[in-house]
């Protein structure tokens, strides 16, 4: 999306195998490791023009735990400054690294600015902030993320939630930069859906983080309804559990389970949904609230962090999550009012308000001028 409102620049995409089942050995799964570094070396790197200015470079790497051996960092440093120099030759002169996540991105971008001089800065996504295995024994960072963070010219957090977990482990320069959403994908429906049957919409990982066996649990003290349905996206190690305990809780009617989405099909249930509901225990921001509302849909979120910077009293309702309140029970409790009122009062909720809330903040065109600003700043030698 940078390069669609700034086409003067030139960006390339550094990656390993870092998603690639392919290049990642588990300790669980010995035998499953192994013919993974048999076949490795089938791996070739490759370049993916993803536009006319923008180039995805692949350099393989294995990748395991960093308990054992540091997770072959050296090589995984390797890589990307194989796809650094790949870059440079096409391009010219690299100004600026942007890592995504202190580790490992922000200690790749540490290391190969140590090596070639080009500044880089991080964007934080982590939730929450900090995962248990970057604490050391005293309660303090580990070097592996205090590093980069030390190092970097600017560091970013995508809420001022997770902004001021970061200041208080004594992260320096930090800046809020949300998370932004392309509102070219993410429009409203031409036409408003039927209000019956009346359709949430859900979307997350399957896991704890996000709250799905609350809200399966809300949904059941909500009064079995034909007029009510759930359709649930994404995909993950809880997805079974959770459609057990849906059949357990005899709601599995009223709950569609969609599996894993690609970004088309996302934008296309926001469109037709009337609303979207995630009761998440923790987020760094929750980008499908944004792109909710991008698509002028009310939303129900939990105040966990990031929620509370998207949504407000002209988009939706914000609940406690389950963090705040004494039980499960209660947290399933206050999202079952909150849905009932989200039905009630759907009619004051305006998708052209919400829509217009979105693009002054979240669009694309916003975010990306942000960014913008932090790459003059560090290529002109300034310190935020």
């Amino acid at each position: 999306m940078m390069t669609k409102h700034f086409p003067e620049l030139k960006i390339g995409i550094s990656t390993w195998g870092q998603n690639d089942e392919r290049l990642l050995l588990w300790s669980a799964r010995p035998l499953s490791s192994m013919k993974k570094i048999l076949a490795a070396g089938k791996i070739f790197s490759t370049q993916n023009n993803i536009s006319n200015n923008t180039i995805e470079f692949f350099t393989p790497a294995l990748t395991w735990s960093w308990k054992i051996k540091k997770g072959n960092i050296d090589n995984i440093i390797d890589a990307n400054l194989n796809n650094y120099r790949l870059f440079k030759a096409k391009y010219g002169k690299v100004d600026v690294i942007h890592a995504h996540t202190a580790f490992p991105g922000g200690y790749i971008a540490m290391k190969i600015s140590e090596i070639t001089g080009v500044p880089y800065i991080i964007t934080e996504h982590m939730s929450p902030f900090p995962f248990k295995c970057f604490i050391d024994n005293k309660g303090e960072l580990a070097d592996r993320i205090r590093d980069p963070y030390s190092k970097s010219k600017m560091n970013i957090a995508v809420s001022f939630a997770l902004a001021d977990k970061m200041t208080a482990f004594g992260v320096p320069n930090v800046r809020v930069i949300h998370n932004s959403v392309d509102e070219q994908i993410f429009q409203p429906p031409k036409e408003k859906p039927p209000l019956y049957p009346f359709t949430f919409f859900t979307l997350g990982r399957m896991t704890a983080q996000k709250g799905i066996d609350i809200l399966l649990k809300a949904i059941k003290l909500i009064r079995p309804d034909k007029k009510i349905r759930f359709r649930i996206g994404g995909d993950g190690e809880d997805l079974e559990k959770y459609k057990k305990l849906a059949f357990d809780l005899g709601i599995d009617q009223q709950v569609k389970w969609l599996g894993n989405l690609n970004q088309t099909k996302v934008a296309s249930e926001m469109q037709n949904c009337n609303a979207f509901v995630l009761p998440s225990r923790h987020e760094s921001m929750g980008i499908v609230f944004a792109e909710a509302i991008a698509c002028g849909k009310p939303v129900i979120g939990t105040r966990c962090g990031g929620p509370e910077e998207i949504i407000n009293d002209a988009n939706g309702y914000l609940i406690l999550s389950e963090n705040s309140i004494e039980t499960h029970d209660r947290a399933s409790l206050h999202l079952a009012n909150a849905i009932r009122r989200m039905i009630e009062n759907y009619d004051m909720f305006d998708p052209k308000t919400i829509r217009a809330d979105f693009e002054q903040r979240f669009s694309s065109k916003t975010i990306t001028a942000q960014i913008m600003e932090i790459y003059a700043e560090v290529i002109g030698g300034k310190d935020a």
